[in-house]
């Protein structure tokens, strides 16, 4: 329940039917009910005086007003979805730029971390990865900070990445202690082909939101390129997506992108949404 229901209540069951039987409270020399006595004996006629009736309903008034403002205004800063990646070859930093953009939208505060490499840096000169971009790595303990979480990552035959994989392994005690219980998390992904993971890579995921009592927030067909079929194009109803070939040449294209900031957009509504539950 919002904090200014409670003030709603007493307003609308205390104070008005008080107001009311104050300014209708019988002359000392007009004939009265028992039933209009019982009730006149009910309102403020037995407080000191008129003025500091008025004077505290005022006061009251005014600062239920003043906590609804603030709520309002403050009520979107208050929600903190957090954009964890892991990237190799850069395609999902791309696609999370576009995340990012659609959650900053509606006014949240976001949080973007990447999930730590656990492959040496001669293996990844080897593969010919470029840097890691200048983002802070996640660790398990920050999760609880935020009310919702969009997790980026690329496919693994069908699965999410080791380095993904060993992350939420991290996250022991949190499940223990059900820190993330309730809260609303959603993916995005890059795949080699279209065929490569689109769906199931989110799919083979979902145990991990399951076991720490998570909710899956699915983007839906909920942009129109989701319809388009006059070229290749990324992401599904599990969440965006972009394909980045066998060999990493393809990024994601304007339409990929436009698809990313929607899911963005949509699911800090919905975490806002949750969040005020």
């Amino acid at each position: 329940m919002p904090f200014f229901a409670v003030p709603k209540i007493i307003i609308n069951y205390f104070f008005i039917p008080s107001i009311y039987l104050f300014s209708t409270a019988p002359h000392p020399h007009q004939a009265v009910s028992k039933q209009q006595h019982f009730l006149t004996s009910l309102s403020f006629k037995k407080l000191p005086s008129p003025p500091f009736v008025f004077s505290f309903i005022f006061i009251f008034y005014t600062t239920s007003l003043f906590q609804l403002l603030l709520y309002f205004f403050n009520f979107s800063t208050m929600v903190k979805i957090f954009v964890i990646t892991y990237s190799t070859y850069g395609h999902i930093n791309k696609v999370a730029e576009s995340i990012v953009k659609g959650l900053q939208k509606t006014g949240v505060e976001v949080g973007r971390y990447q999930i730590a490499e656990t492959l040496s840096e001669d293996i990844l000169t080897k593969m010919h990865a470029p840097p890691k971009p200048d983002l802070p790595t996640i660790v398990a303990s920050q999760l609880p900070e935020a009310d919702g979480y969009l997790f980026g990552f690329p496919t693994r035959y069908g699965t999410a990445p080791a380095q993904v994989k060993a992350f939420f392994d991290s996250t022991g005690q949190l499940w223990a202690k059900q820190a993330l219980l309730g809260k609303p998390a959603g993916f995005f992904f890059s795949t080699a082909s279209q065929h490569g993971g689109q769906e199931v890579t989110v799919f083979t995921s979902l145990p991990i939101l399951a076991h720490h009592g998570m909710i899956f927030v699915p983007f839906g067909y909920a942009h129109p390129y989701l319809f388009d079929n006059s070229e290749v194009i990324g992401g599904s109803a599990w969440g965006a997506g972009t394909i980045a070939d066998g060999d990493g040449s393809r990024q994601p294209s304007e339409k990929e992108l436009a698809i990313a900031e929607a899911q963005g957009e949509s699911f800090a509504k919905v975490a806002t949404k949750l969040a005020a539950a």
